[in-house]
């Protein structure tokens, strides 16, 4: 800004003040320096006045806000004395920092919660926190009780304004700080108002404090519509509930329920709602809002119900309550009804477990097309665990969702190329078959093509040519899987068909053929039985069926053998250790770490 002064009009040789950025011209050198002085002084005066911090700038200075007053501030020059806050993370490289903060304190003049809302007054990015009763100035992160960056409501979206719902206790004194997002100082500042009301939810069990008592029912009638979301997120849940990049039960309501008896009870929506659902449950005995450590058991998509809706199973003991949380995915919100009825705990299948496989084997081409021989199996009461799933590499959607898999071990027997047919059994079903060298190490279809493939419903009879398969023996762990998320679990049947089969394969004289270390960094031991003597050869073999190395230990006499094989040049990875002997061999998997 320029402001020039022209007192006399024959005063020559202008002189330049430079008073906060305003340029002073003065032209007339006739006049007093007294003028000069005081004309100095006012432009400070009002520069002073113009760039002042806000008088709530400091945490100690805190302006005291009562419940629905139209509090307006400004943030425009204040520094920043509030300290970072890992929990309140959102995005840019400062993710943990509220910028230009000035300071407040609210009493409660009630018990409840209070809606603290910056929304559709603010004309910059705002970030804001609350801290407990009792805190001191300056804070510290433990006295945090609640942050928000962008609030949830629709007017909120107008410049990213903030707004948080906590809860608050009459006579209480509540420290509350306004700032602004930054990717990086200096952040943001800016102008708007802001008010503490009352909340009082559209729902009545909108909130945990105002969960509902229930006991066990049947068509209970519910509507999470207009409800708000106030329980935890649940990023890494194990229990593979919350995918498709959706960490939250959104528009949750909630319940309580404390049984009469130990036993197991099913909660459902399932095909009695109008919206995708989710179930969490809580405890036992469970803080009010439950914290994400408290999770019991969860649920999104149920086995076998329509419409994303949900059902779960989960233990009880007589006498410990349980908070019971239904939300929507993505924040979805309908009506319906749910159940919560005492049952039986459903029997899994008993290969649902990996470490308890059943038997399959290769069979010829003529006993799979006369179906001589298959083997028959179900998903229905399947499992997963949820913690180290790998999803079947045809599998084109892997942000989440709940699974029922069983499982198969077979020995290759020198086939290098495999044809696996899949038939889906029951009508709507639909499955996922996909091979695994032990139970943490999923066979890589990039390796070995053909190792994935899936049944729809347009083609619920399918096969694949499993090819690059090593010509050694090799135990091998086949997974037949459902996707409860999407499809229908049920009965199936599979063939596995090879040129050599178990019928026509001679045994081999090595027996109890056992490798150790495993993992091993180095020398690694084998010890195996000789059933009469023979000539024996040890080789390391990769992934692909190729030797890396072979030691000839020449003829040796029936019975128990000890050998060291040196494995420290080897690169990490997988690797078999083969034993030959008269020309029929054993084959075992070993990690080189």
């Amino acid at each position: 800004m320029k402001r020039q002064i022209d007192r006399n009009k024959s005063c020559i040789s202008p002189q330049r003040k430079y008073i906060c950025g305003v340029t002073i011209i003065f032209t007339n050198k006739c006049e007093t320096s007294m003028k000069k002085t005081l004309l100095t002084l006012w432009a400070v005066v009002a520069c002073i006045a113009l760039y002042a911090q806000p008088a709530n700038d400091n945490c100690a200075d805190a302006i005291s806000v009562t419940t629905d007053e139209v509090v307006d501030f400004s943030t425009i020059d204040a520094t920043d004395d509030g300290p970072a806050h890992p929990g309140c993370a959102s995005s840019g490289s400062t993710p943990d920092s509220l910028f230009n903060d000035i300071w407040f304190t609210y009493t409660a003049d009630f018990t409840g919660q209070a809606l603290w809302s910056l929304c559709g007054t603010t004309d910059f990015d705002s970030k804001i926190a609350v801290y407990l009763p009792g805190t001191t100035c300056p804070p510290m992160d433990a006295d945090l009780l609640i942050c928000n960056d962008d609030g949830a409501s629709p007017e909120c979206d107008i410049a990213f304004a903030s707004e948080a719902l906590f809860d608050v206790v009459s006579g209480e004194t509540y420290l509350l700080r306004v700032g602004g997002y930054g990717d990086g100082g200096p952040g943001e500042e800016g102008t708007g108002s802001f008010t503490v009301t009352e909340f009082v939810p559209a729902v009545p069990n909108d909130n945990c404090s105002g969960a509902i008592a229930i006991g066990l029912v049947e068509d209970y009638m519910f509507s999470n519509i207009d409800a708000t979301t106030d329980g935890p997120e649940h990023p890494g849940d194990p229990n593979g509930c919350f995918g498709f990049n959706d960490p939250q039960a959104g528009s949750d309501i909630w319940y309580s329920f404390t049984p009469t008896a130990s036993g197991f009870v099913q909660w459902s929506t399932c095909s009695t709602i109008s919206f995708d659902s989710r179930l969490v449950v809580y405890g036992p005995n469970p803080s009010c809002p439950p914290t994400a450590e408290e999770l019991y058991s969860c649920n999104d998509d149920g086995q076998g119900c329509t419409g994303f809706s949900s059902s779960l199973n989960f233990g009880v003991e007589a006498g410990q309550t349980y908070i019971l949380r239904l939300g929507g995915f993505s924040g979805d919100q309908g009506q319906g009804t749910f159940n919560l009825i005492e049952i039986e705990p459903p029997v899994p299948p008993v290969n649902d477990n990996c470490a308890e496989p059943e038997m399959a084997r290769i069979i010829t081409r003529d006993e799979a097309d006369a179906f001589e021989v298959f083997f028959e199996g179900t998903t229905v009461n399947g499992t997963f665990t949820s913690s180290n799933f790998s999803y079947p590499q045809c599998l084109t959607n892997q942000n989440g969702g709940e699974f029922a898999d069983v499982w198969y071990s077979f020995n290759t027997l020198g086939n290098t190329e495999i044809e696996l047919r899949l038939n889906s059994s029951t009508e709507g079903a639909q499955f996922y078959a996909d091979l695994f060298l032990d139970c943490d190490n999923q066979i890589d279809t990039l390796s070995f093509p053909g190792a994935c493939l899936f049944t729809t419903l347009a083609e619920p009879f399918v096969t694949t040519t499993i090819t690059g398969l090593p010509s050694e023996p090799i135990d091998l762990l086949l997974r037949v899987t459902t996707r409860l998320t999407s499809d229908l679990p049920g009965e199936f049947f599979f063939q596995l068909v090879g040129d050599i089969t178990s019928g026509t394969n001679e045994p081999s004289v090595v027996e109890e053929l056992i490798l150790f270390p495993n993992p091993t960094n180095g020398q690694v031991v084998t010890s195996f039985n000789l059933l009469e003597s023979s000539d024996v050869q040890i080789s390391v073999v990769n992934l692909l069926g190729a030797s890396i190395s072979s030691q000839y230990l020449g003829r040796l006499p029936a019975g128990k053998q000890v050998e060291q094989t040196d494995v420290s040049q080897l690169p990490a990875g997988i690797y078999f250790l083969r034993v030959m002997a008269d020309g029929k061999s054993r084959t075992v998997k070993f990690v080189k770490e």
